[in-house]
């Protein structure tokens, strides 16, 4: 574990999640950048995930940590419903996520637009580029995922009693997979 302070007066702890824990050991449900552990930073307002670890990071500078807490992955926390709270449809319950996926999906895609030619890159450059990349296809995957979810949960709550019901469409109007 590391501590350390970032530039906006944050304060961090960071820990490693190595495979074989619990969270790792349920991989089939991890996005495959996850799958041999993670870097987790906790202050009092969030927590954020990279992956992969870095093999230095108990050792690298705070320069370097607070840059790599700047890349890692905000953790959407699960919500907890009171019983009494008001019934939402299952797809309207997933937009919250989706909504901040997307975002993270933005800023992902924004930075590495921002990259300047390859050829102008040095090699740690093209790895923090890749990362990056690796990151937005995770963040895009999930985006996704959620679509189909909230399509299929729409279309069934929609879908006619007499169970005869067509395959659910994207919203490209091509058949889900």
């Amino acid at each position: 574990m590391r501590e350390f302070r970032d530039e906006a007066g944050t304060e961090w702890k960071v820990t490693l999640t190595p495979r074989g824990s619990d969270a790792v050991s349920r991989d089939h449900y991890l996005p495959e950048a996850y799958r041999e552990g993670w870097l987790l930073f906790e202050s009092s307002q969030e927590k954020r995930r990279l992956a992969p670890v870095p093999s230095d990071w108990e050792s690298m500078p705070v320069e370097e940590l607070v840059r790599l807490c700047g890349k890692a992955v905000p953790q959407t926390a699960r919500a907890r419903v009171p019983a009494d709270a008001k019934v939402t449809s299952p797809a309207e319950a997933l937009r919250p996520q989706l909504e901040k996926v997307q975002e993270q999906l933005d800023r992902t895609l924004e930075q590495v637009c921002e990259t300047p030619t390859a050829s102008h890159l040095d090699t740690g450059e093209l790895i923090r580029v890749e990362e990056s990349l690796a990151h937005a296809r995770e963040a895009a995957k999930e985006a996704v995922s959620l679509r189909r979810k909230m399509r299929a949960d729409r279309d069934r709550a929609t879908a006619p009693a007499s169970g005869a019901s067509n395959p659910p469409k994207e919203d490209g109007g091509h058949a889900a997979r």
